[in-house]
């Protein structure tokens, strides 16, 4: 009903031998009624005998549309379209520059086992109650941390990361006039336990334990002095920084991590400062209990809190809410559906996203979402899966897919009629692949940041930067990869 406002979308109206000429119709009723007890989905018969000759393999061809393909500027028109298996790398172009893969902000080379960190002592609490007054060590006076924690927190070959609030302290490697913080390399401003002052690992704040790394290749899985150990701490708003040791760094600044995503100059690095920010956003939400309404502490180095109620002990553990983001394309897959929201920086196009709701399937989230925001209706059988990537800000895991939208309502020659939901975006447009390519895909334009400063020619047109999965997706369509 919101592509095709005249048709109806009364779900008794359906039945085995009545199938209405509005492909969105279809993709309407399913998206909005199906959960509710109406009628299985019913293809039109002319969509399923040219999904009936397409190949049955991983990359599904359909039939292109004449006019749809003539639009495109660009030479050799082509007539299916094609999906990457999940597995598959990105096909080379020498124009278009490089996208990480896997995607920004996760890396497979830190190791995640914690349990040299977590001790059973003090309740399996990370700071003991008021601290432990019998303890009259250097290190024990002035913290409440376990000793177990404050052991790997102390050690030569441990790195903290501090963080205040939402904001992270990076130091600025490479600068750039052109924006304050969404260019110009940067990498974390990482610290030793002896240059962090002892009153920001109060509970004021918060401690979390990020991974580990070999110091060298070939060391001993089970030799934890042989291994880097990541923290983040987030500073207590109370602590003046103005005599910390932080003051006393050279280029060092403060901002979201997501402002600095694509200027991050390592895969590890990008996946530390999003793991750092979702479980220390995640402690600063989660600071009395949910069921009974006490405090709650801080538990299994960082990663969970517990209830400190004796008559409660709820644990709870950082949520983390599934969104899909989609690249759908014309039936011709020379033009891609790119939406923004009124809030971006000037010129920024992205690929279609929203969260999966309760009783849906992530494919079924793509329908949906595709049709409330843009009006487009996407043949659900052209949806293909093609990467996932964490997204702490706060909380989101990004599964990204490319799809393809049904040809228009009234005449297969004709680009899919957008409607923009002006509550979901501010505008969605069909982009030329030729016109991404040449405008989007360029070195070192564009960006994922919020505070992004555009210049005169990404004012006018840009795409999310190497940090977002929308960029990855978008550069597949470009280059048939």
């Amino acid at each position: 009903s919101l592509a095709y406002p005249n048709h109806r979308t009364d779900s008794s109206i359906l039945g085995e031998t009545m199938v209405p000429t509005a492909p969105a119709l279809f993709v309407a009723i399913q998206a909005s009624t199906f959960r509710n007890g109406a009628l299985p989905f019913v293809k039109p018969p002319s969509l399923l005998s040219r999904l009936q000759s397409a190949p049955s393999n991983s990359k599904r061809s359909i039939r292109s549309s004449k006019t749809c393909c003539s639009r495109n500027n660009s030479p050799g028109c082509p007539t299916t379209a094609t999906f990457a298996s999940p597995n598959s790398e990105a096909a080379t172009d020498d124009t278009v520059p490089p996208v990480p893969i896997p995607p920004w902000y996760s890396d497979p080379d830190i190791l995640r086992d914690r349990s040299h960190v977590i001790s059973s002592a003090d309740g399996g609490f990370d700071y003991r109650p008021n601290g432990d007054e019998t303890d009259t060590s250097e290190l024990r006076v002035h913290v409440g941390l376990s000793p177990t924690l404050l052991s790997v927190l102390s050690r030569p070959t441990t790195k903290i990361i501090p963080f205040q609030g939402s904001n992270v302290y990076v130091r600025r490697i490479e600068s750039d006039s052109r924006s304050a913080t969404a260019r110009g390399a940067v990498e974390p401003l990482f610290l030793s336990y002896g240059e962090c002052d002892p009153c920001w690992f109060s509970e004021q704040g918060a401690i979390s334990w990020l991974g580990q790394q070999p110091l060298e290749e070939g060391v001993d899985d089970d030799d934890d002095d042989s291994k880097l150990d990541y923290f983040a701490v987030d500073i207590p708003p109370s602590a003046d920084l103005s005599t910390s040791s932080i003051a006393n760094f050279d280029g060092v600044e403060s901002s979201s991590v997501r402002n600095y995503g694509d200027v991050m100059k390592s895969r590890t690095q990008s996946a530390l400062l999003a793991t750092a920010n979702g479980l220390l956003t995640f402690h600063r939400t989660h600071r009395f209990c949910s069921k009974c309404g006490s405090a709650t502490a801080q538990i299994k180095a960082g990663s969970a809190r517990k209830c400190t109620n004796e008559e409660c002990k709820t644990s709870v553990y950082p949520r983390i809410d599934p969104a899909v983001i989609m690249l759908v394309t014309s039936p011709c897959a020379n033009y891609a559906l790119l939406g923004r929201k009124a809030s971006w920086p000037s010129g920024r196009y992205s690929t279609l996203a929203g969260f999966a709701e309760v009783g849906e399937t992530l494919e079924e989230c793509v329908v949906r979402e595709t049709l409330e925001e843009s009006g487009v209706a996407v043949d659900p059988e052209s949806i293909r899966f093609s990467a996932s990537q964490p997204w702490p800000f706060p909380r989101s895991m990004m599964v990204g897919f490319h799809a393809m939208a049904f040809p228009s309502s009234s005449t297969e020659d004709d680009l899919p009629q957008i409607h923009v939901d002006p509550a979901e975006l501010d505008d969605a447009r069909w982009y030329s692949k030729e016109y991404v390519k040449e405008n989007g895909l360029v070195e070192g334009r564009g960006s994922s940041a919020l505070n992004f400063t555009p210049d005169d020619a990404e004012a006018e047109f840009h795409v999310p930067g190497p940090a977002s999965l929308a960029r990855l997706l978008i550069t597949e369509w470009v280059t048939g990869g």
